[in-house]
Protein backbone atom coordinates (compact mmCIF):
# COMPACT_ATOMS: atom_id res chain seq x y z
CA UNK A 1 0.00 0.00 0.00
CA UNK A 2 1.21 3.35 -0.77
CA UNK A 3 0.76 5.53 2.68
CA UNK A 4 1.92 2.06 4.36
CA UNK A 5 5.13 2.59 2.35
CA UNK A 6 5.53 6.25 3.08
CA UNK A 7 4.83 5.65 6.64
CA UNK A 8 7.32 2.96 7.11
CA UNK A 9 9.81 5.08 5.35
CA UNK A 10 9.50 8.30 7.71
CA UNK A 11 9.76 5.32 10.67
CA UNK A 12 13.26 4.37 9.39
CA UNK A 13 14.43 8.01 8.71
CA UNK A 14 13.21 8.85 12.32
CA UNK A 15 15.06 5.81 13.57
CA UNK A 16 18.38 6.50 12.11
CA UNK A 17 18.28 10.38 13.25
CA UNK A 18 17.00 9.10 16.71
CA UNK A 19 19.99 6.70 16.63
CA UNK A 20 22.39 9.30 15.62
CA UNK A 21 21.67 11.61 18.84
CA UNK A 22 21.42 8.86 20.67
CA UNK A 23 25.70 8.21 19.59
CA UNK A 24 26.37 11.72 20.03
CA UNK A 25 24.41 11.99 23.37
CA UNK A 26 26.40 8.61 24.36
CA UNK A 27 29.55 9.76 23.08
CA UNK A 28 29.46 13.41 24.59
CA UNK A 29 29.02 11.85 27.90
CA UNK A 30 29.47 8.68 28.35
CA UNK A 31 31.89 8.09 30.94
CA UNK A 32 35.29 6.33 30.96
CA UNK A 33 37.79 5.39 33.29
CA UNK A 34 40.80 7.36 32.41
CA UNK A 35 42.12 8.90 35.80
CA UNK A 36 41.00 12.58 36.44
CA UNK A 37 38.68 12.16 33.39
CA UNK A 38 35.54 14.57 33.69
CA UNK A 39 33.59 11.93 32.64
CA UNK A 40 34.91 9.05 35.12
CA UNK A 41 32.34 8.82 38.00
CA UNK A 42 34.52 5.99 39.47
CA UNK A 43 37.22 6.72 42.49
CA UNK A 44 39.99 7.88 40.66
CA UNK A 45 37.74 10.26 38.19
CA UNK A 46 37.23 14.38 39.04
CA UNK A 47 33.55 14.00 37.70
CA UNK A 48 32.49 15.90 40.82
CA UNK A 49 35.23 18.75 40.85
CA UNK A 50 34.22 18.81 36.86
CA UNK A 51 30.86 19.56 37.47
CA UNK A 52 30.66 21.63 40.33
CA UNK A 53 33.89 24.39 38.96
CA UNK A 54 34.46 25.57 35.75
CA UNK A 55 37.76 23.21 34.63
CA UNK A 56 39.69 23.24 31.32
CA UNK A 57 42.11 20.66 30.38
CA UNK A 58 44.88 22.40 28.67
CA UNK A 59 48.01 20.90 26.79
CA UNK A 60 49.79 24.67 26.84
CA UNK A 61 51.14 26.37 29.59
CA UNK A 62 51.19 30.07 27.40
CA UNK A 63 48.91 32.42 27.49
CA UNK A 64 46.05 31.38 30.35
CA UNK A 65 44.80 34.42 32.24
CA UNK A 66 46.07 35.20 35.78
CA UNK A 67 42.64 35.21 37.19
CA UNK A 68 42.12 31.14 37.24
CA UNK A 69 44.19 28.50 38.69
CA UNK A 70 46.82 26.09 36.80
CA UNK A 71 46.75 22.75 38.25
CA UNK A 72 49.03 20.59 38.09
CA UNK A 73 47.75 17.00 39.33
CA UNK A 74 49.73 13.82 39.35
CA UNK A 75 52.34 14.15 36.43
CA UNK A 76 54.04 11.35 34.55
CA UNK A 77 56.32 13.79 32.37
CA UNK A 78 59.03 15.50 33.31
CA UNK A 79 58.79 19.24 32.94
CA UNK A 80 61.52 20.69 30.74
CA UNK A 81 63.38 24.40 31.56
CA UNK A 82 60.91 25.52 28.60
CA UNK A 83 58.00 24.36 30.40
CA UNK A 84 59.19 25.81 33.91
CA UNK A 85 59.69 29.04 32.36
CA UNK A 86 56.79 29.18 31.16
CA UNK A 87 54.72 28.48 34.70
CA UNK A 88 57.22 30.96 36.10
CA UNK A 89 55.94 33.83 34.08
CA UNK A 90 52.76 33.04 34.86
CA UNK A 91 53.32 32.94 38.75
CA UNK A 92 55.28 36.03 38.65
CA UNK A 93 52.57 37.98 36.34
CA UNK A 94 50.00 36.98 39.22
CA UNK A 95 48.58 33.47 38.41
CA UNK A 96 48.04 30.95 40.92
CA UNK A 97 49.54 27.49 40.24
CA UNK A 98 48.30 24.18 42.66
CA UNK A 99 50.79 20.98 42.44
CA UNK A 100 49.41 17.98 43.60
CA UNK A 101 51.77 15.65 43.24
CA UNK A 102 53.16 12.67 45.46
CA UNK A 103 55.07 10.74 42.71
CA UNK A 104 57.94 13.13 42.86
CA UNK A 105 57.81 14.09 38.83
CA UNK A 106 56.52 17.44 39.87
CA UNK A 107 59.94 18.42 41.30
CA UNK A 108 60.95 18.97 38.07
CA UNK A 109 58.76 21.86 37.58
CA UNK A 110 59.37 22.97 41.06
CA UNK A 111 63.09 23.35 40.84
CA UNK A 112 62.43 25.21 37.21
CA UNK A 113 60.62 27.84 38.75
CA UNK A 114 63.06 28.26 41.31
CA UNK A 115 60.97 27.09 44.06
CA UNK A 116 62.72 26.11 47.47
CA UNK A 117 59.68 23.20 48.22
CA UNK A 118 60.33 19.68 46.68
CA UNK A 119 58.45 16.65 47.27
CA UNK A 120 59.76 13.34 49.00
CA UNK A 121 58.52 10.90 46.85
CA UNK A 122 60.53 8.01 48.40
CA UNK A 123 58.53 8.42 51.60
CA UNK A 124 54.91 7.58 52.13
CA UNK A 125 53.07 9.11 55.47
CA UNK A 126 50.69 6.71 57.24
CA UNK A 127 48.87 7.49 60.16
CA UNK A 128 46.76 4.68 62.89
CA UNK A 129 45.54 7.57 64.80
CA UNK A 130 44.25 10.44 62.59
CA UNK A 131 43.08 8.85 59.63
CA UNK A 132 39.56 8.71 57.78
CA UNK A 133 39.47 5.01 57.16
CA UNK A 134 42.57 3.32 57.52
CA UNK A 135 46.30 4.30 58.77
CA UNK A 136 47.85 4.96 54.62
CA UNK A 137 44.93 7.47 54.55
CA UNK A 138 45.89 9.93 56.73
CA UNK A 139 44.05 13.40 58.07
CA UNK A 140 46.63 16.15 58.02
CA UNK A 141 45.68 18.87 60.16
CA UNK A 142 45.60 23.12 59.14
CA UNK A 143 48.22 25.17 61.34
CA UNK A 144 46.32 27.45 63.53
CA UNK A 145 47.01 31.25 61.67
CA UNK A 146 47.85 29.24 58.91
CA UNK A 147 44.35 31.44 56.66
CA UNK A 148 46.51 33.93 57.41
CA UNK A 149 49.74 33.58 55.70
CA UNK A 150 47.29 31.49 53.09
CA UNK A 151 43.71 32.89 52.15
CA UNK A 152 43.07 29.32 50.81
CA UNK A 153 43.06 27.46 53.78
CA UNK A 154 40.35 29.66 55.38
CA UNK A 155 37.68 27.56 57.27
CA UNK A 156 39.77 24.33 56.66
CA UNK A 157 40.14 22.46 59.74
CA UNK A 158 41.80 18.82 57.93
CA UNK A 159 42.22 17.30 54.71
CA UNK A 160 41.88 13.72 53.83
CA UNK A 161 44.74 12.36 52.43
CA UNK A 162 45.79 9.08 50.51
CA UNK A 163 49.38 7.96 51.50
CA UNK A 164 50.76 11.65 50.86
CA UNK A 165 54.74 11.99 50.29
CA UNK A 166 55.94 14.49 52.63
CA UNK A 167 57.05 17.97 51.63
CA UNK A 168 60.10 19.64 52.26
CA UNK A 169 60.75 23.41 52.73
CA UNK A 170 64.51 23.91 52.15
CA UNK A 171 65.59 27.96 52.27
CA UNK A 172 62.79 29.82 51.07
CA UNK A 173 60.04 31.71 51.54
CA UNK A 174 57.69 28.58 51.92
CA UNK A 175 55.40 28.27 54.23
CA UNK A 176 53.60 25.39 55.93
CA UNK A 177 49.61 25.13 55.84
CA UNK A 178 49.06 21.88 57.03
CA UNK A 179 51.18 18.95 58.32
CA UNK A 180 50.34 15.22 59.47
CA UNK A 181 50.12 14.49 63.66
CA UNK A 182 52.59 13.34 65.57
CA UNK A 183 51.25 9.94 65.67
CA UNK A 184 52.68 9.84 61.71
CA UNK A 185 54.95 7.93 60.28
CA UNK A 186 57.02 7.06 57.38
CA UNK A 187 59.20 3.92 56.45
CA UNK A 188 61.79 3.54 58.68
CA UNK A 189 60.10 4.62 61.93
CA UNK A 190 60.24 8.60 61.64
CA UNK A 191 57.76 9.86 63.35
CA UNK A 192 55.72 13.07 61.96
CA UNK A 193 54.69 15.40 62.48
CA UNK A 194 55.64 15.96 58.46
CA UNK A 195 54.37 19.21 56.28
CA UNK A 196 52.01 17.91 53.58
CA UNK A 197 50.97 21.65 52.00
CA UNK A 198 52.81 24.17 51.37
CA UNK A 199 52.76 27.52 49.50
CA UNK A 200 55.26 30.37 48.59
CA UNK A 201 54.86 33.88 47.08
CA UNK A 202 56.48 34.13 44.22
CA UNK A 203 56.56 37.43 42.08
CA UNK A 204 52.93 38.40 41.88
CA UNK A 205 51.55 35.00 42.50
CA UNK A 206 51.01 32.09 44.67
CA UNK A 207 52.56 28.50 44.51
CA UNK A 208 50.70 25.86 46.25
CA UNK A 209 51.80 22.21 46.76
CA UNK A 210 50.24 19.51 48.03
CA UNK A 211 51.93 16.25 48.82
CA UNK A 212 48.86 13.71 47.30
CA UNK A 213 46.45 14.31 44.07
CA UNK A 214 43.67 11.72 45.40
CA UNK A 215 42.02 14.82 47.40
CA UNK A 216 40.53 16.55 44.30
CA UNK A 217 39.36 12.49 43.32
CA UNK A 218 35.80 10.98 43.14
CA UNK A 219 36.34 9.03 46.18
CA UNK A 220 38.00 11.84 48.53
CA UNK A 221 36.78 15.39 47.38
CA UNK A 222 33.93 15.57 50.42
CA UNK A 223 35.61 14.14 53.02
CA UNK A 224 37.24 16.21 56.03
CA UNK A 225 37.43 19.53 54.81
CA UNK A 226 38.46 19.28 51.07
CA UNK A 227 35.39 20.47 49.88
CA UNK A 228 36.10 23.31 51.35
CA UNK A 229 39.76 23.73 50.18
CA UNK A 230 38.97 23.08 46.74
CA UNK A 231 35.88 25.75 46.74
CA UNK A 232 38.38 28.18 48.28
CA UNK A 233 40.79 27.96 44.88
CA UNK A 234 38.68 26.94 42.30
CA UNK A 235 35.39 29.06 42.63
CA UNK A 236 33.91 31.96 40.81
CA UNK A 237 37.98 31.15 38.81
CA UNK A 238 38.63 29.38 35.78
CA UNK A 239 40.69 25.65 36.38
CA UNK A 240 43.15 24.66 34.06
CA UNK A 241 44.40 21.48 34.69
CA UNK A 242 47.62 20.44 32.59
CA UNK A 243 47.34 17.37 30.09
CA UNK A 244 50.37 17.85 28.45
CA UNK A 245 52.06 16.00 31.35
CA UNK A 246 50.37 12.51 31.64
CA UNK A 247 51.27 9.48 29.68
CA UNK A 248 47.47 9.25 29.19
CA UNK A 249 44.47 12.09 29.50
CA UNK A 250 41.22 12.72 28.39
CA UNK A 251 42.08 14.22 25.89
CA UNK A 252 44.00 11.82 24.17
CA UNK A 253 41.66 8.79 24.76
CA UNK A 254 39.74 7.03 22.16
CA UNK A 255 36.60 8.74 23.68
CA UNK A 256 38.05 12.32 23.40
CA UNK A 257 39.33 11.66 19.75
CA UNK A 258 35.73 10.65 18.71
CA UNK A 259 34.66 13.62 20.25
CA UNK A 260 36.85 16.15 18.47
CA UNK A 261 35.82 14.54 14.92
CA UNK A 262 32.24 15.50 15.99
CA UNK A 263 33.52 18.58 17.12
CA UNK A 264 35.49 19.02 14.59
CA UNK A 265 32.41 18.10 11.85
CA UNK A 266 29.83 19.99 13.69
CA UNK A 267 31.79 23.15 13.07
CA UNK A 268 31.99 22.11 9.48
CA UNK A 269 28.06 21.93 8.95
CA UNK A 270 27.70 25.18 11.05
CA UNK A 271 30.19 27.03 8.85
CA UNK A 272 28.46 29.85 6.26
CA UNK A 273 27.31 28.97 3.85
CA UNK A 274 27.37 24.95 5.29
CA UNK A 275 25.07 26.45 7.68
CA UNK A 276 22.51 27.14 5.48
CA UNK A 277 22.74 23.88 3.28
CA UNK A 278 22.29 21.92 6.97
CA UNK A 279 19.11 24.04 8.40
CA UNK A 280 17.57 23.29 4.53
CA UNK A 281 18.03 19.57 5.14
CA UNK A 282 16.91 19.48 8.64
CA UNK A 283 13.72 21.70 7.11
CA UNK A 284 13.18 19.27 4.42
CA UNK A 285 13.26 16.18 6.37
CA UNK A 286 10.91 17.85 8.95
CA UNK A 287 8.57 18.02 6.08
CA UNK A 288 8.78 14.39 5.16
CA UNK A 289 8.83 13.21 8.49
CA UNK A 290 5.71 15.16 9.78
CA UNK A 291 2.48 13.84 8.06
CA UNK A 292 0.74 16.36 6.19
CA UNK A 293 -2.60 17.45 8.63
CA UNK A 294 -4.40 19.29 5.75
CA UNK A 295 -4.92 16.01 3.84
CA UNK A 296 -6.68 13.41 4.89
CA UNK A 297 -5.57 9.65 2.81
CA UNK A 298 -7.65 7.16 2.28
CA UNK A 299 -5.77 3.61 2.74
CA UNK A 300 -7.15 1.51 -0.63
CA UNK A 301 -6.13 -2.55 -0.05
CA UNK A 302 -4.45 -4.15 -2.45
CA UNK A 303 -7.01 -6.27 -2.82
CA UNK A 304 -9.32 -3.93 -3.81
CA UNK A 305 -7.28 -2.34 -6.28
CA UNK A 306 -7.61 -5.21 -9.00
CA UNK A 307 -11.18 -5.86 -10.62
CA UNK A 308 -12.79 -9.08 -11.60
CA UNK A 309 -13.84 -9.13 -14.90
CA UNK A 310 -16.99 -11.67 -15.45
CA UNK A 311 -18.32 -12.34 -18.89
CA UNK A 312 -21.61 -10.92 -19.73
CA UNK A 313 -24.28 -13.64 -20.18
CA UNK A 314 -26.87 -11.28 -21.61
CA UNK A 315 -29.14 -11.05 -18.53
CA UNK A 316 -29.16 -7.70 -15.95
CA UNK A 317 -27.98 -9.05 -12.17
CA UNK A 318 -31.42 -9.62 -10.50
CA UNK A 319 -33.72 -9.86 -13.39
Amino acid sequence: MKVRNINSARALVGAILLGILAFVILVQYAPDSVAFSPNNYGWNGLQGVASTYHVNFTTTLTGLPTDGVLAVLQPAINYSSGDANDVKDYLFAGGTVLVADKSGVANSLLQGVGSGISIESQFSIGDPVYNWRAKTVPTALVLPGAANRAPFASNVSGLALSQPSPLALGNSGAVQVAVSSQFSEVQGGTMGPFTVVASERMGNGVLIVVGDSQFLLNSEWTIASNKVLIGNLFANRSVFIDASHWSSSPLTSSTAQVKAELRQTYAILTAVPMRYAFTAGLVLLGLVLVPSRGRKETVVPDEERSVSIRPFNGKREGS
